[in-house]
Formats: structure tokens, C-alpha cells, sequence
């Protein structure tokens, strides 16, 4: 009985130090369904991405659109510790990668930048996860934007380099921009499972370009 109960206690022991520890590193995916509150390119809305998704391990993210059938992608890569985005942008075999500065907030949450942030005690559930209510106010600007942010998943600082650095969690439903287009974001489904460190590398099929011509093939994409 001894032994039996002695290869109970190694058999549960093996199994625990192969399971992944969320609390301690954190790995998922956020679904988020898009609207499209302005459409001022020449592509028909229909025909416009309908999903965004994130996808998160340990201290790096990476959120990603895609469209035109798969011919057509934008990715952000957030590393949480160096407080640093890198943009991928894919159309056809055309790869080109942007590698932003330390602090440097992407470039389709413009509309944020140098905003002030006041977290309300409201609260709703996104994706099955509680979420806190945010109003943001952008200098200049009389309109005020409704973020929602949760902090059920312990990601540290998650948004150090973006417009949002002040707040402590992840966005759940938010604005953003991106050429003549903009957009609502709202999550939708939230999967805790294992992610592979590799979908965080740039691989060298990749050209290093300036955030400009990210920024201008993209106008160009969606006139």
C-alpha cells in the first residue's frame, strides 16, 4: 500500500511540474469582433476584417488583423518588459517590419496620444471576464472615448508602451484607427491555452523599414 500511495505522490508531482502555470505566466488568446464605425477607404465594408486577434505569453503579445483572403495582414508585437512594439505588415509575399523605440505607442492608437484617463467603478463582462469601465479624454478634443479594460489576467505592464500606460490590465473593447478606416474592437472570447514562443520572432523574410512607409503602403491599401 505504501509503494502504491508512493507512486501516486511522484506520478502527481511529474504531472504538476509539466502543467502550465497561468498565475505565473500568464498564456491565452482575446477574440474580438469589429465594427466599423467610419469607412472612408474605397473597400467595401463587407469585405473588411471582421476579427482581430491577441494572442499573449508570459511578458509579450502579439495582436494581429487579416484580410483580402489572407493576402493581407497587420500584426503588433508588444514585449511587456522592454516597452516595445514591433508592426509586421504582410501584403502577398511582401513582408516589412517596423522595430518602434522604448515607450513608442503604435501608430493606430494616434488618437490617444497625450490623453488623460479616469477608471470609473462601472464594470461588464467581456469574453467571460470582469471588466472595468475607463473614459478617456484626448487634448483638444471635446469627445471623450469609453475603453474597457480587465485585470482578471495578470499580465504586467501590458500597456507601458501605448497611449494607455497608466492603466493596469488588458483592453477588452476600445477604438482604433487605421488609415481612412475606424474601428470598434469588442472581445468576444477569451482561451486560456498554452502559446508558442516562436509566433513572437521576426523572422528574416521580414525588411526593416521605417514606421512611414508601414503608414504609406497601408494608405495606399485602403484609399
Amino acid at each position: 500500500m505504501q509503494k502504491i500511495l508512493a507512486f501516486i505522490a511522484i506520478f502527481v508531482m511529474l504531472v504538476s511540474c509539466n502543467t502550465i502555470n497561468f498565475s505565473d505566466q500568464p498564456q491565452g488568446v482575446i477574440e474580438y469582433e469589429v465594427i466599423y464605425l467610419t469607412n472612408k477607404s474605397g473597400m467595401p465594408t463587407n469585405l473588411l476584417p471582421r476579427k482581430v486577434v491577441l494572442k499573449f505569453r508570459s511578458n509579450k503579445s502579439i495582436t494581429t488583423i487579416e484580410g483580402f483572403m489572407g493576402l493581407f495582414s497587420l500584426s503588433n508585437i508588444t514585449d511587456f518588459r522592454k516597452h516595445t512594439n514591433s508592426i509586421l505588415l504582410k501584403v502577398m509575399d511582401n513582408r516589412l517590419v517596423y522595430e518602434g523605440k522604448k515607450n513608442e505607442p503604435p501608430f493606430f492608437l494616434s488618437k490617444y496620444f497625450d490623453c488623460s484617463i479616469a477608471i470609473t467603478n462601472e464594470k461588464k463582462v467581456l469574453a467571460g471576464l470582469p471588466c472595468y469601465k475607463a473614459i478617456i479624454s484626448v487634448p483638444n478634443n471635446k469627445e471623450k472615448k469609453i475603453v474597457y479594460f480587465t485585470q482578471a489576467i495578470p499580465l504586467k505592464n501590458a500597456n507601458k508602451a501605448s497611449p494607455f500606460a497608466s492603466l493596469e490590465g488588458i483592453l477588452m473593447e476600445f477604438d482604433l484607427s487605421l488609415t481612412n478606416i475606424e474601428m470598434h474592437l469588442k472581445a468576444t472570447k477569451y482561451i486560456q491555452t498554452e502559446v508558442d514562443a516562436a509566433i513572437f520572432k521576426v523572422d528574416d523574410s521580414y525588411k526593416e523599414v521605417s514606421q512611414r512607409k508601414i503608414i504609406s503602403i497601408l494608405n495606399k491599401l485602403l484609399e
